[in-house]
């Protein structure tokens, strides 16, 4: 479904979210410039957001945190890119306060392509006119590693071989933003791979590390923007303005947008897609500074792009007019994989998340355990099976796992009004564990068949079916579970419609 839209009204309505994050940053800073909770770069952004939007109004904030990152002790994780960048974003800030603000810090340079890409932009925008070969050569050199060792068109890999729609976006919308003509090439071919995840339902970053943040989203809709990708860049702007209505705020996660517990964090079952690094004020600052972007820059709408091909990409993307399917087949992490598909049903805003993403970062304990991930167990619950790869052939997706030392596969086949799951393992296990979003009302209407009445979809297996309603979570909140318990094969048919058997 597309959703009408003036030239000018997506930039005036990110202007009206820029204002209210600005403010909300302005009551949420500390007398010492600082946030309540601990923050890596929100300062900065919120300083830069401060300065472009009102630098009269907001003076004795944008003072305060620039204070306060001067007075910021530099420990190992002093988020050096990300403050630097977003330095380099307030008018009028002289070299010297920066240079005192960023003082000896060494950049982090991860082997990931989005920080990696930030610190490229960073050493751009630092070269004044004039500047040496050996800088120029430099900064030429990182850009060739950083298209050898992450481009592989039309995605950037987050870490080699590991794929997130999130950290992919934040490449798109700082190559989109860079002066030089070579990074707004690849930036194009970039967003159009986020414009095919997005579709028309606003959802641009359910993939990969950072599932359904508003991190990802902020920087989808702007790449988008400055693409012609004007329907896309819409429908992420209604999930934002709808979160900010139920919520007040901008909330870390778009796809479960709860208000900010005081104790937030992946182990609070409250917070559903936080991981152990994420602080809201970070995020909010970040929103309202790339918000302001769109809002300050607007982009006359263009002829709409062609779809990007991704016959040989590490990712697989099913779209019908009944529902889109996504799925990551490479990873390193089981938050990189993607065992069961995310599938939406429905259109525009009416589109309902039937699997929502699973896993998450778990750099700590966090609610995405192996239990968690959508793949057959023993029925004693000591063993979980983990993928050993995941190819695609047309319109089928095979998976083959090991559990407890045996070995056993998945497939799932796509068609226009049906996904058939099927597993099978050498043992009597618990077989499908498919996690179905809290949002789907779900049924049982028979042994073998479930029915959630409220999205025409019936779910029809060979086996007998079960659902656990315990505290099983997506990256989107609550789910049940769905089980064929205690058996060595299973075929399921997710049914959309009256006309199957």
């Amino acid at each position: 479904m597309s959703l009408p839209i003036a030239s000018t009204s997506i930039a005036e309505r990110s202007q009206r979210l820029a204002r209210l994050i600005a403010d909300q940053l302005a009551e949420r800073q500390q007398p010492d410039g600082t946030f309540e909770q601990h923050s890596f770069y929100a300062p900065a952004f919120a300083a830069a957001l401060w300065a472009q939007l009102d630098p009269a109004l907001y003076a004795p904030q944008i003072e305060a945190a620039l204070s306060a990152l001067e007075a910021e002790q530099q420990t190992p994780r002093y988020h050096r890119e990300f403050i630097e960048y977003g330095l380099r974003q307030i008018p009028g800030l002289c070299a010297e306060r920066l240079a005192t603000i960023l003082r000896t810090a060494p950049t982090q340079s991860p082997d990931v392509a989005n920080w990696q890409v930030l610190g490229m932009i960073n050493r751009h925008l630092s070269l004044k006119k004039g500047a040496g070969k050996n800088r120029k050569l430099i900064n030429w050199l990182q850009w060739a590693f950083i298209r050898l060792r992450y481009w592989r068109t039309p995605l950037f890999w987050d870490r080699p071989t590991c794929f997130s729609g999130q950290y992919h976006a934040f490449c798109a919308a700082l190559l989109t933003d860079s002066p030089e003509t070579a990074h707004r090439i690849i930036a194009y071919k970039a967003t159009a791979l986020i414009a095919e995840l997005s579709g028309d339902h606003g959802y641009a970053n359910l993939l990969g590390r950072g599932a359904g943040q508003s991190f990802g989203a902020v920087c989808a809709l702007y790449a988008l923007t400055k693409h012609g990708f004007q329907t896309q860049a819409d429908a992420i702007l209604f999930r934002l303005e709808t979160a900010a209505l139920m919520t007040g705020t901008i909330p870390l996660n778009l796809i479960s947008p709860a208000d900010l517990p005081s104790d937030p964090g992946p182990a609070n079952p409250a917070t559903p897609g936080w991981y152990s690094y994420n602080r809201h004020d970070d995020y909010l600052a970040f929103a309202g500074y790339w918000l302001l972007k769109i809002a300050t820059s607007p982009t006359p709408p263009k002829p709409q792009p062609t779809a990007p091909n991704l016959k040989a990409a590490p990712i697989a993307i099913f779209s019908n007019a009944t529902y889109q399917a996504q799925m990551c087949l490479g990873g390193k992490r089981s938050f990189d994989l993607t065992p069961c598909p995310v599938v939406l049903t429905g259109s525009g805003t009416t589109t309902t998340l039937l699997f929502a993403p699973t896993g998450g970062e778990e750099d700590a304990p966090s609610l995405y355990g192996p239990a968690s991930i959508p793949l057959p167990a023993t029925s004693d619950g000591k063993y979980f099976a983990q993928i050993c790869k995941a190819t695609r052939c047309q319109n089928t997706v095979r998976i083959d796992f090991t559990l407890a030392g045996i070995s056993g596969n998945r497939t799932i086949t796509f068609e226009d009004t049906q996904i058939t799951v099927t597993d099978k393992i050498a043992t009597k296990c618990d077989l499908l564990r498919l996690l179905v979003h809290h949002e789907a009302y779900l049924t049982q209407t028979k042994k073998k068949q479930l029915h959630a009445p409220d999205l025409g979809i019936t779910f029809k297996a060979d086996q007998d079916l079960a659902i656990e309603g315990a505290n099983h979570f997506t990256a989107a909140g609550l789910a049940r579970r769905v089980i064929a318990p205690h058996t060595d094969h299973v075929t399921l048919r997710i049914c959309w419609g009256s006309d199957h058997d």
